[in-house]
């Protein structure tokens, strides 16, 4: 079994985006100024993630009943200002080679796939896998093409148009020539990939409660928070130690140990082993601490410990792209450079990528050189209002601010050397990190 990893996120027409591309690397740290459209690129991603478990569109993106709740703005929010649909992409890694997929999807009047479109490895190279082609008349069905490798014309057929056709693949596609394999192959793989997202959006309040001991994947807003970490107390107390050393240097006071308790019932609750000071339990415990804990847990445990909810089908180890939004919230900047050790590390595993928002000049000097290639700065167009995606590296004047000192202390404090009049001026490269 092989995972896969998403490579990239194109939001072609996509709340403030219009042809912005993402690209991901193992640590890819997006950072800009309040309002440049940070946010809206995430939200790219969780719509991509949510559809491609197939559900319809509705549903997947305004559901109430879903833990994760709707997406940020709803269905209509995804629309860009003035239209009446809206645009994604993606590009999946697999070992034989990218697998690339496009949406648009209409929300006025009715919501439906106008365009879909799915291209990936074959035994004759790239090819065209699945496409799109006129709509029912009556029904919000859309006919589609797909590739068999046989000679002559490609099968075609009507596909549900409320839900990602390539979801349908698997079961519609009935697999019986090589070129109908990959197609299936390719459509499971960016499936998966996508399915193995997880926004991480942690709520204390919601971890001061006692939970069932059985719920321990995490979930979204890390609310069975105490039944993970029992759980890994449980199965790991190797990584379990290292939880609590991580701990012991993010609090300003002495911890002897980290405790599971449970109730009559046998729910489980943390609690502080403070030694003298007795037991503090998870509700007498500060918001940075279980936020820290539960980005800790999360990083810790990768795929193995997260509910990522149902796998797709297929043959596929479930990779991991685990989102984080600013990762700092909480945290001492004293925790910077450790917390993003630990972020590398998960980075490192093969199977897992990891995107992180952040405003931390701390946490930005703690970043290599190296780590500037997964730096992206979101900014706005100053002429359309057009949110814009650049790599750190790629921004005028970028050589030059480094030599100012710390990535951190360049946006913080705008340390750059100025050329005399005649020479580049830095200013832009000032306005899109928020200097000044």
């Amino acid at each position: 079994m092989t995972g896969h990893a998403i490579e990239e996120v194109r939001l072609t027409a996509f709340k403030s985006f219009h042809g912005a591309v993402l690209p991901l690397a193992p640590l890819t740290v997006l950072i800009g100024r309040n309002s440049s459209g940070k946010s809206n690129v995430l939200d790219g991603l969780e719509v991509l993630s949510r559809l491609a478990r197939g559900d319809d569109i509705i549903e997947a993106l305004e559901s109430r009943r879903s833990a994760a709740g709707p997406v940020r703005g709803g269905l209509s929010g995804c629309v860009p200002h003035g239209s009446d649909r809206f645009a994604l992409g993606c590009t999946v890694g697999t070992e034989n080679g990218p697998v690339e997929f496009d949406v648009t999807i209409k929300v006025d009047p009715g919501v439906r796939i106008i365009k879909e479109r799915l291209t990936g490895p074959t035994s004759n190279g790239i090819r065209t896998l699945l496409s799109t082609g006129r709509r029912h008349l009556q029904r919000p069905d859309i006919e589609a093409t797909w590739h068999n490798g046989k000679p002559g014309p490609n099968p075609k057929a009507f596909f549900r148009g409320t839900r990602l056709l390539t979801s349908q693949l698997p079961l519609r596609v009935p697999g019986d020539s090589d070129g109908e394999i990959d197609t299936v192959l390719a459509a499971e793989a960016l499936l998966t990939a996508l399915a193995g997202a997880f926004h991480l959006d942690p709520v204390p309040h919601l971890m001061r409660q006692y939970v069932p001991a059985r719920d321990f994947r995490l979930r979204r807003t890390a609310e069975n928070l105490s039944a993970a970490i029992g759980n890994i107390q449980r199965l790991d107390p190797d990584l379990f130690a290292r939880l609590v050393d991580l701990l012991r240097k993010l609090a300003d006071h002495d911890i002897e140990q980290l405790a599971v308790t449970r109730s009559d019932l046998g729910d489980v609750m943390l609690a502080l082993d403070e030694g003298a000071l007795g037991l503090t339990p998870a509700r007498e415990m500060s918001d940075g601490m279980l936020r820290f804990l539960a980005v800790t847990t999360s990083l810790l445990t990768g795929g193995d410990g997260l509910d990522l909810g149902s796998a797709p089908e297929g043959d596929y180890l479930r990779s991991l792209t685990l989102v984080i939004e600013e990762l700092e919230n909480g945290l001492h900047p004293s925790q910077a450079a450790e917390v993003l050790r630990l972020v590398r590390g998960a980075a490192a595993d093969s199977t897992t990528r990891v995107l992180i928002t952040t405003h931390s000049p701390a946490l930005l000097s703690a970043l290599s050189g190296d780590d500037h290639q997964g730096v992206i700065v979101c900014s706005r167009d100053r002429r359309t209002g057009a949110s814009l995606l650049t790599r750190l590296t790629e921004l005028d004047g970028y050589p030059t601010a480094m030599g100012a000192g710390p990535l951190g202390d360049v946006v913080t404090h705008g340390r750059l050397l100025r050329e005399e009049r005649g020479e580049r001026d830095y200013a832009e490269f000032d306005r899109l990190l928020g200097i000044g």
